[in-house]
Order: C-alpha cells, then sequence, then structure tokens
C-alpha cells in the first residue's frame, strides 16, 4: 500500500508540473484543491501532498490564513539569482564527480541520454522529455556523493526549471523574434558533453562545462520586463 501511495503521489505531483508546462497554470494565479480535483479527476490526498511538496520545493506560495496556492509572478532578477545558485552547487557537484568517476555512474548518466535523444528526435511527449531532463541532473548530483548538496539542490533546481518549461522555445513552440536568439544545442547533447568531461576526471574543466550548460537558461527570460524583481501580485487571479 505504501508503494501505490507514494506512486500515486508522484503522478499528482508530475501531473501539476505538467498542468505548469501547458499554462494551464499560470505564474499568479491562485489555485484550489477542490478545483484540481473535479477539473482533472485527481485524488485529493495524493493531491495534497503533491502540493505540500511543491510548496517545500519554492514552487508554490501559500499565504498563511487564506485558501488556496499562488504560482509566484516569475521576474528576470529572480531568474539570475536561481540559476547562479544552481549553477554553483551543480557545479561543485559535477567536480566531485568527476574526481571519482565510478562507471555505475557513467553507465546511468549514459542511459538517461540515451532516452532523452530517443524522445528529442520525435518531436512529441515534451513532459517526458523534462522529466528526464530532471532525471538527469538530480543523478548527476546525486552520484556526486554530498548529502549536503543534494539538499540544497532540489529546490534550487524546482524554481528554475520554471522558466525553462515557461520560456524555453523548445517548450513553447514560440520563439520571441524581440530577444536575441541564439541557436542552441539540444539539451542531451550538451549533457553528453558533461559525461565527457567526467569522464576525463578533471574536475575543474567539469564545473565550468556544467555551469556553462545551467546558464545558458538565462537566455530564457521573454517576460514582462514591469515585472523585475516582483515576488508575487499582491492580488494573484483566481481560479474557482
Amino acid at each position: 500500500m505504501a508503494k501505490k501511495s507514494q506512486q500515486a503521489e508522484e503522478r499528482a505531483f508530475q501531473t501539476l508540473f505538467e498542468l505548469i508546462r501547458t499554462r494551464e497554470i499560470r505564474p499568479g494565479e491562485r489555485i484550489y484543491e477542490t478545483d484540481l480535483t473535479e477539473r482533472f479527476g485527481m485524488s485529493r490526498t495524493p493531491l495534497r501532498t503533491a502540493l505540500g511538496r511543491l510548496v517545500a520545493e519554492g514552487v508554490l506560495f501559500k499565504t498563511p490564513g487564506r485558501k488556496g496556492y499562488v504560482l509566484p509572478v516569475l521576474s528576470g532578477n529572480d531568474m539570475r539569482d536561481v540559476f547562479y545558485a544552481r549553477a554553483a552547487l551543480e557545479g561543485m557537484a559535477g567536480f566531485l564527480l568527476a574526481e571519482k568517476c565510478p562507471e555505475h555512474a557513467i553507465e546511468n548518466l549514459t542511459d538517461i541520454i540515451r532516452r532523452q535523444r530517443e524522445l528529442f528526435d520525435t518531436g512529441i511527449r515534451k513532459g517526458e522529455y523534462a522529466s528526464l531532463n530532471g532525471l538527469f541532473h538530480f543523478t548527476l548530483v546525486e552520484l556526486a556523493g554530498n548529502g549536503y548538496i543534494t539538499r540544497a539542490f532540489s529546490p534550487v533546481y524546482w524554481r528554475s526549471i520554471m522558466y525553462t518549461l515557461l520560456y524555453a522555445t523548445f517548450y513553447t513552440g514560440v520563439e520571441d523574434v524581440e530577444t536575441p536568439h541564439h541557436p542552441r544545442r539540444p539539451s542531451w547533447e550538451q549533457h553528453q558533453e558533461i559525461v565527457e568531461a567526467v569522464k576525463s576526471r578533471d574536475g575543474e574543466h567539469t564545473r565550468k562545462i556544467i555551469e556553462i550548460h545551467v546558464l545558458e537558461n538565462c537566455e530564457y527570460w521573454k517576460g514582462d520586463r514591469s515585472t523585475e524583481g516582483a515576488a508575487a501580485p499582491a492580488e494573484p487571479v483566481e481560479r474557482r
């Protein structure tokens, strides 16, 4: 029963992320458990656990004394802060992993890349591709073996991925002609470069490769510049 409960909670968590990615849930919007259960047929208990997890990870915000949850408004300033923090954590994890370079680590990361490439070539199932992208980064950090980095990484990653899902043209399918666009290699290809760096056992080189990869995401910001520095609107849009 415990395993089934965990699976249900994970499905609810991934479903909520997919709703954010497809903008069914939008930044600044207030959402409610009852609405989500009715509109999407989600079970109440795993949904409540998933919502609590998203609050703990810094993806959703809950005001004390008020019902519902809010997906905070995104901003360029917040994006830079979170990606710099992520680059520092993940870069150091790569440094540590390269120093050890265990064979099973290379095999695990390579298998994830293979699955990413297969999905990328189809051009569909982008939600599943996003999940594999997260799996690669979490696996790399966990394999580094530093518990403090692992615990600090999770909320930083989940906050950063909001910008990728909502503003990366791969996921949105919309190009912003007013924003300078530099051709980017697909993430699976960049991940392969990271694995090659780990295999070289050069920790400093691996750290730099990862930092470059993570900080490239700062180019995704195409939001309204008038919201720079905003944490959340005073009165979020309500969805009943």
